[in-house]
This record gives C-alpha cells, sequence and structure tokens, in this order.
C-alpha cells in the first residue's frame, strides 16, 4: 500500500507505518516474539522508585544527513504532541486553547488527566515525569518516531508542521525527510515504486564492524489491484509478499518452481469493523450531524444487536476466505493471545432473533421492508474507502443481508482521506468500516477505547462519557494503566472486551489468517507471529553470488 504521508503526526493506515518504520525510530521497540520492551533510540533508562519518573540515555548517533541525533529532537517531537494553538479560541470552561497539531498521541500520552511532563537534562539525556504510575510507560513512549529539530523546528515553531514531509516532499526533495532509522528514501513515484536506500550514518553495525544494514537498495512496488503485487511475487518478480487467504492455495502451488516459502503467521493481529455515527452534536448551519430518527435507531443497543444477528460472518469465512478465518467477537483479534478474552458475548448470526428485538423496539414489517415506529423506512448509507477488496466483499455481504430483514443499507466510496475527514472532523456519514492495527499491549488503543479518543469512531472526543458503559471503560482503562501485576492487568482488559461485546458500538467482522511469502535466498529471516515479518530487515541479506 502506498505511503500517504511521512509525518507520523498526520493519521496514516498500515501501508504508511511499514514505510516510516524503516526510517525513523522512536526511543523504545518492542520484541515482536516476547513482547517485551527493547532498547532503540534511547540505550538505556532508569525508572525512580516511585513509578513516576523515567530517565532515558540517548545513543550518540547522526541523522540520515549527518547531524548529530540529541536530547533536543526528543522534546521538539513531544512538545509538538502537546502544543497549543496561540490563535485558537480557549475553552470556555478550561480556558484551554485547541492543540495545534492534533492526533491520538495526545490521549495515548494524557495519564491521569495530565500530560506527561519531559524535560532535557544534557545532550543524551532525557526525564519523563507521569502524574501517576502508568505501568505501560516502556511500551508506549515507542510509539512517538522522533523527528528531527533541526530539519522541522521551524514549522514546529511557525505552526506549519502538520504540512510537512508530504509525498510531495518524498518526490522533488527525499533526503530532506530525515531520519535514524535503516533506510532513507532515494525515489519515490507515486503509483510506482518507493525506493529506499541504505542509510549512511545508521547506528547498527554486525560483529565484523560492518554498517548495517546489508541490503544495496529496497523498493516497494505498488498496484492499483491487490492481486497483482500477489502474482509478482508468485511469479518470481518480488522477493517477498504478504499472501492474502484468497490467494493462498495457488501461490503454494508455485513455492518449489520459484523457490519461495509461505509463513503462516496465524490469526491476523488486526481487527476490522462496521459502525455507526452516535455524534449528537451539530454541523455549523445548525444541522444535526447524523438525522434525529436515525440517531435513535443508531444509539440504540437491541438495534445494534439486531444488525450483529442479520451479519452472516459464516458466509465470509466460507466463501471469501475458504474457511481459514474465524468470527470476531472483541475489540482485541483473537491473534493477540495474551490478551484476548474468550468469554465474551458471542453474537451468531440468526435473522430471526434480528426481528424479534427490532419488533420489540417498536419497528414493524411491511412487506420486504422494516419501518421504525415513526413510520420511517430503515434505511443508510455506508461511507467505504475505496480500493479494498476485503472491505468491499464484506459490506456487500452485510448490505444482502440487511435486506433479508427489510433494511436498505446504500454503499458510497470515497478515497481514504476523504474518509477519514468525514469521520473523524465534518461527521458527514451514517456509517463506515475501517482496520484496526493490534497485537502486543492493548495500551496502544486507547485513542479508539477511550470517551475522550480521537478515534473513539461512534462519538470520539468526548468531554465526558455519554453513557454509563463508557464510563466504565474509561475507568477499567485508568485501572489497568495503573496496575503493575500483568494478570491483573489482563483482567481488566478481558473485563474491557466483555463491555464492549455486550455494547456492540461496533459491528464486528471476521479475523483472517495472515500469510507471508518470502525467496528462500535470504538469509537472517526469522518470521514472528506479529508485527512486521521483516521486524530486523536490517540484518537480512542474501549470499553475493545469488541473483
Amino acid at each position: 500500500m502506498e505511503p500517504k504521508t511521512f509525518n507520523f503526526l498526520v493519521p496514516s493506515d498500515a501501508g504508511t507505518r511499514q514505510v516510516t518504520s524503516l526510517l525513523f525510530n522512536g526511543l523504545t521497540k518492542i520484541d515482536p516474539f516476547t513482547g517485551g520492551v527493547l532498547p532503540d533510540l534511547a540505550k538505556s533508562w532508569e525508572v525512580s522508585e516511585d513509578g513516576l519518573s523515567y530517565t532515558f540515555h540517548l545513543r550518540e548517533v547522526n541523522w540520515s544527513d549527518g547531524t548529530p541525533f540529541t536530547a533536543d529532537d526528543v522534546i521538539m517531537s513531544f512538545e509538538a504532541i502537546f502544543a497549543r494553538d496561540p490563535d485558537g479560541e480557549p475553552h470556555p470552561e478550561t480556558g484551554l486553547k485547541p492543540f495545534r497539531y492534533p492526533s491520538r498521541y495526545i490521549s495515548q500520552y494524557t495519564i491521569a488527566g495530565e500530560p506527561i511532563q519531559f524535560e532535557k537534562v544534557d545532550d543524551h539525556t532525557v526525564v519523563f515525569r507521569t502524574a501517576e504510575v502508568y505501568a505501560p510507560f516502556l511500551n508506549d513512549i515507542g510509539f512517538v518516531e522522533i523527528m528531527p529539530k533541526h530539519v522541522l523546528g521551524e514549522a514546529f515553531a511557525d505552526g506549519t508542521l502538520l504540512n510537512q514531509w508530504t509525498t510531495r516532499t518524498a518526490i522533488s526533495r527525499p533526503h530532506e525527510i530525515v531520519g535514524t532509522g535503516p533506510f532513507r528514501i532515494r525515489r519515490f513515484q507515486p503509483a510506482e515504486r518507493l525506493i529506499l536506500e541504505p542509510n549512511p550514518h545508521y547506528w547498527r553495525f554486525d560483529s565484523k564492524g560492518q554498517r548495517l544494514p546489508y541490503l544495496d537498495f529496497m523498493v516497494f512496488s505498488f498496484v492499483k489491484e491487490a492481486n497483482a503485487q500477489v502474482v509478482l511475487f508468485a511469479t518470481g518478480q518480488t522477493d517477498s509478499a504478504g499472501v492474502p487467504v484468497t490467494d493462498l492455495v495457488w501461490v503454494q502451488d508455485r513455492a518449489e518452481r520459484y523457490d519461495f516459502t509461505v509463513h503462516d503467521r496465524g490469526p491476523d493481529t488486526g481487527i476490522t469493523f462496521f459502525w455507526f455515527n452516535q455524534h449528537p452534536g451539530r454541523r455549523p448551519d445548525g444541522r444535526p450531524f447524523v438525522a434525529p430518527h436515525k440517531l435513535e435507531w443508531f444509539t440504540n443497543r437491541d438495534f445494534r444487536r439486531a444488525v450483529m444477528h442479520a451479519f452472516d460472518r459464516q458466509g465470509i469465512i466460507d466463501g471469501v476466505y475458504f474457511g481459514r478465518a474465524e468470527k470476531l467477537h472483541s475489540i482485541i483479534s483473537p491473534g493477540n493471545v495474551r490478551w484476548y478474552n474468550p468469554d465474551v458475548v458471542k453474537h451468531q448470526y440468526d435473522p430471526s432473533k434480528a426481528l424479534e428485538l427490532l419488533k420489540a423496539n417498536g419497528f414493524v414489517m411491511r412487506g420486504d421492508r422494516l419501518f421504525d415506529a415513526d413510520d420511517n423506512p430503515v434505511e443508510f448509507d455506508l461511507l467505504l474507502y475505496d480500493g479494498s477488496q476485503r472491505a468491499s466483499a464484506m459490506a456487500t455481504t452485510l448490505s444482502e443481508n440487511l435486506r433479508a430483514i427489510g433494511i436498505r443499507m446504500g454503499i458510497s466510496m470515497a478515497d481514504f482521506g476523504s474518509v477519514l475527514r468525514r469521520t473523524g472532523d465534518t461527521f458527514d456519514y451514517e456509517m463506515s468500516f475501517i482496520g484496526w492495527t493490534g497485537g502486543g499491549d492493548p495500551s496502544g488503543g486507547k485513542a479508539l477505547y477511550l470517551s475522550s479518543g480521537r478515534y473513539h469512531v461512534w462519538h470520539p472526543s468526548q468531554e465526558s462519557p455519554a453513557t454509563e458503559w463508557e464510563a466504565r471503560i474509561d475507568e477499567v482503562i485508568r485501572q489497568s494503566d495503573r496496575e503493575m501485576d500483568v494478570e491483573a492487568r489482563v483482567a481488566l482488559i478481558g473485563e474491557m472486551q466483555a463491555i464492549f461485546s455486550e455494547e456492540l458500538p461496533l459491528i464486528y467482522t471476521v479475523v483472517p489468517n495472515t500469510y507471508f511469502g518470502i525467496k528462500n535466498h535470504w538469509r537472517n529471516v526469522e518470521i514472528p507471529p506479529v508485527g512486521s515479518p521483516l521486524w530486523n530487515i536490517d540484518e537480512i541479506w542474501t549470499p553475493q553470488d545469488e541473483d
């Protein structure tokens, strides 16, 4: 998938994050095999006895343009998250001006209602402080891709930071995108390819003193159809690719001829879901975001349960994924084994149950159409981002299933950026669909889970919880954040999942198994169960005498 931006503050997708992870580093990173926290730009750290202060000792390394990396870069990166807009209107109650660069990281790094504090001790030491004990701090602090102050400091100061490091930058001035990761951008040709070359100042070396990475180039080829990428790999024209379940059999048939291996990584750790717009607010012209009678439907738990019961997900598993998938019942994937709660409410396919719930709430069938108690026909539109066959297949199935109980669901397509704007800013939609990456500690999902979260998609950025159950989830997350015992945290996250499955703000889909193919001549390949399959790309090599 083609990257949309190279700026971590700008909302992005999985394809973007795959690329930026090769260009930038955080202070810490996660071991994809154990889930433990590893050093990254921070070579070591100490935690105070009270658990409220973290002192990070930074590596003495250079950016890809040769400029030394220092604590100033770390401080600016976190200051950008919490910067206030000097020209914004103060909040009538708090007196605080709006954030200058809104992002998911604001809620991520707000602990006990207080933003984390940070300060420079010297050029290679920074201290972070939290308002109360925060168990996943070392895990979470690595989410931020540290930015170079010498390149972006001026944009940060004048308010144009979100306009920096766009795809246009990568096209015309690729070396202005400066990172500490193993690669830098050599050439970006939209709709064709992205070529990365080794960062000449990368800080990792092998045991013989050779600077990593070993690769001379890394090329991402972009294709309009997802199948084309798989065809290129399965015919020996590319070295690696994710292999969708739908293509697994025919791709494996070519493994011996083209000398590659397809690795089964188990259930996807990410999830996908539909949701209804439950935002009760109004547009600037006074019109409601959602028609009042539809908002009444969408905020009715029984209505959402009826939709869930009408959704034939087993048909998708059998017809689309050939049995290599499972139903999703929780806000956390079964692929995230340590944190998944298998004992949540499971809403199975049962159209009769769906109609029973609807009729108990005043809905009636007339012929083949469903009407509410005020005689409004039950119909709404699904906003879907263009280019995802997986999303389109599930949307088509849901539309057909709902028609069987008298509900009409139209499907409208838009580009990914438009979907993000309409679902997160203008709220000009009725229903939508998205994927949420996962794996590892669920603390990374707080922007979705918390009522105040920017990606609490059905009603984001609530000033206070709109419902009792959302308030309880907020409290469960706070308890989990303070709990240092991992098993106790697992139990709390299990309770969170149970509430989400009971209340159903999300219409869950299915979780397919994931597969990754790579040519056999590559060495040092270790495919983990979660995270990037090429997590150690800087250590991968192939014998020089092989093509």
